[in-house]
């Protein structure tokens, strides 16, 4: 199991908010000074929020430790890209097929269209608890690591 410290924002029934707390990639400047900083401040200028189940009962403003199932990763990489590429190179064949070079761009767009409804209806209709993060623990970032 993955393991992150994360800070919870605020709760509603079982899902808490959290706010990750991981340190940064170099560790240097706790991203204050860098390029890779500037752009991610940039582009989310707000931190990002992201729904965990809270089987523990924690309350916002505590610390708390984060755990992402082993191949969580594996299986929402493959989803996303995996499908995304398939459809986009299958509808781009059709296309090319039965119209040309038009057809193979059109068919392309739409393979990614098909990709990104059927993403979003799987994430709603066909949740993978299996998979979804959950607050394992109370507790800081030095008592994280990656079992």
């Amino acid at each position: 199991m993955i393991e992150s410290p994360a800070r919870i924002r605020r709760t509603e029934g079982d899902i808490a908010w959290v706010v990750s707390e991981a340190p940064s990639s170099c560790g240097a400047c706790a991203g204050k000074g860098c390029g890779s900083s500037v752009f991610a401040r940039f582009w989310h200028a707000d931190e990002a929020e992201y729904p965990v189940a809270n089987p523990i009962g924690a309350t916002a403003g505590e610390a708390v430790v984060i755990g992402l199932p082993d191949g969580a990763l594996l299986h929402a990489a493959l989803a996303i890209y995996g499908v995304a590429l398939s459809m986009l190179l299958g509808c781009a064949g059709l296309g090319a097929y039965f119209f040309g070079e038009p057809g193979a761009i059109g068919g392309g767009l739409s393979g990614l269209a098909l990709t990104a409804l059927w993403l979003r209806l799987r994430i709603r209709f066909h949740p993978s608890p299996k998979h979804d993060p959950v607050i394992l623990r109370r507790g800081t970032a030095s008592s994280c690591q990656t079992a």
